[in-house]
């Protein structure tokens, strides 16, 4: 009995280190990846009208200031030769840096953007999800990482739920074809187990890079 009843607790202290992962990091030069929201504050710009950014599995995202915050706000989005980029939308995922702009406000560099994919209820962390070679002869294979977005988690997953995510069947093709390729696909959503002693990583959200 005390036996089983330890292993119900290890697995569940594994399941927990599995959803939560370790904390994000923003890295003091290059890029991270962030979540773009857009500022409704009516006051004249720049000062608003810019976008609130948050670094993706991060509670606490370090501003141009060097203060951490829970988000932070860029005036304007630019690529890497400092064009402005068009509007980017609510809710999609940006690569890129905190930098100054001339007028020294905050502004994203931007070296690439996420269009979000598929209609199911969001939950858990953001994730990059990618074909690590291995191949079996028999199930489960853990044949896929996935791996946190911002962190150093990883975690082998035996089955991809990219159908979990809602999104259309031309999204969920072009999804897997992401997952095949080094870059990987970005997605967010939760693990669990399988009926054969595997791991499953359901995709709710699947992230798809624009040009």
């Amino acid at each position: 009995m005390v036996s089983r009843v330890c292993l119900i607790a290890m697995l569940a202290v594994i399941a927990g280190a599995i959803a939560t992962g370790s904390a994000a990091r923003q890295p003091p030069t290059g890029t991270a990846v962030y979540v773009v929201r857009h500022d409704l504050r009516l006051c004249p710009s720049p000062m608003c009208g810019g976008y609130w950014i948050a670094l993706a599995n991060g509670a606490r995202t370090r501003c141009l200031d060097g203060l951490r915050r829970p988000r932070c706000y860029v005036a304007r989005a630019l690529d890497a030769k400092r064009r402005p980029v068009g509007d980017i939308p609510e809710e999609w995922l940006v690569r890129g840096a905190i930098e100054a702009g001339v007028d020294k406000l905050g502004v994203l560099l931007v070296s690439a953007v996420y269009a979000p994919a598929g209609k199911a209820k969001v939950s858990g962390g953001f994730y990059r999800v990618f074909d690590n070679g291995i191949r079996c002869i028999r199930a489960p294979c853990f044949s896929t990482t996935v791996s946190q977005v911002n962190g150093s988690t990883r975690t082998t997953v035996s089955d991809v739920d990219l159908a979990a995510s809602g999104a259309n069947s031309a999204e969920i093709r072009r999804a897997q074809s992401l997952v095949a390729t080094k870059a990987g696909l970005y997605a967010r959503g939760r693990f669990g187990a399988t009926p054969n002693g595997g791991r499953v990583f359901r995709a709710l959200r699947l992230y798809i890079r624009v040009p």
